[in-house]
């Protein structure tokens, strides 16, 4: 039997998801009593808050007819009467394309404009293309700044970055920021606040007493948060734990059910182990069923929980 010891930590959020999406949204100045004409008028009349709304509304098909042209045109309006919100949105709305031509000079323009307004996405957004030089010149020194600006305004991906900073992981591999401590205190921090991948990386450093206490409850803990969350390293992780018995009582058929879930997701760890399961008959033929069956039944739980998640918050998430 092939056997994969290594329990892995996963690397930061691609820059790609971060400037190839929307900042989270402003507060709602309609919110209380929506009237759709009422927000358009004011927004033609230059309202700021009122042009970010119905920019908003535009980009997310929420009450009107789903129009990405259209919901940039409002967000650049209000983002150039200086609304902090739209300036952060009109940045990723650069980075990836949404309604604008694709300008990572012009992503960098507004997220700096938005970072000088103290807003800690633009800050983490702007760090981001620092330390990669992508729209600007590469300097991550400067971008590390502008991380941990956002990271000490609470900002969860941004305190997950400073963590897999310290780690060695992400968007910047340099030996020396390595530091477990402070990745420990940061990603607990992003764990914390329910940021998904810290979870899975502060795991890791449980497991194996980087920058903390070695506490296998712990990182069992931790790994199984993210893993029902459908985190596929975090399940990759949690499988490999159910494998060897560490934290919990070995059982292979729990294992190989995480695997699985790991696997339908590309996770390298998870084709590996499954394969590994399947080629060595590390199961029986009824364990290798209820392995599918268990793993079928947390897919549909999951997407279950997730729509109904949806359908509660019904529209656009405000900030």
């Amino acid at each position: 039997m092939t056997k994969l010891n290594s329990f892995y930590k996963c690397g930061q959020i691609g820059l790609a998801a971060i400037i190839g999406s929307a900042a989270p949204l402003a507060p709602n100045t309609f919110a209380d009593d929506f009237n759709l004409e009422a927000v358009r008028a004011a927004a033609d009349e230059g309202d700021a808050k009122a042009q970010y709304d119905l920019g908003v509304r535009y980009a997310k098909g929420n009450g009107v007819s789903k129009d990405e042209v259209k919901a940039a045109t409002y967000i650049c309006k209000a983002a150039d009467q200086g609304y902090v919100f739209a300036q952060t949105d009109l940045g990723s709305y650069y980075g990836r394309g949404f309604g604008v031509k694709p300008d990572l000079v012009a992503a960098v323009k507004w997220y700096r404009l938005a970072a000088g307004q103290a807003d800690a996405l633009a800050e983490y957004c702007l760090g981001s293309c620092l330390v990669t030089g992508r729209g600007v010149a590469t300097n991550i020194d400067e971008g590390i700044r502008w991380w941990q600006k956002a990271a000490e305004a609470g900002l969860a991906v941004a305190q997950s970055g400073l963590g897999n900073l310290y780690m060695n992981r992400g968007m910047v591999e340099d030996t020396n920021h390595i530091n477990y401590v402070e990745a420990a205190r940061w990603l607990r921090k992003a764990a914390e606040q329910g940021y998904v991948p810290a979870m899975n990386n502060l795991g890791f450093l449980c497991q194996y007493g980087q920058g903390v206490e070695m506490n296998c409850a712990e990182a069992l803990k931790w790994y199984r948060l993210a893993a029902d969350k459908g985190d596929a390293k975090a399940q990759a992780n949690l499988g490999l734990m159910y494998q060897e018995g560490i934290g919990v009582p070995r059982d292979l058929v729990q294992a190989c059910k995480w695997f699985i879930l790991s696997a339908e997701q590309r996770d390298v760890v998870g084709k590996h182990q499954v394969a590994d399961f399947s080629l060595h008959h590390l199961l029986t033929t009824n364990e290798m069923a209820e392995a599918r069956k268990l793993a079928a039944e947390f897919r549909d739980n999951l997407r279950t929980s997730e729509t109904a998640d949806a359908k509660r918050i019904g529209g656009p998430t405000l900030r």
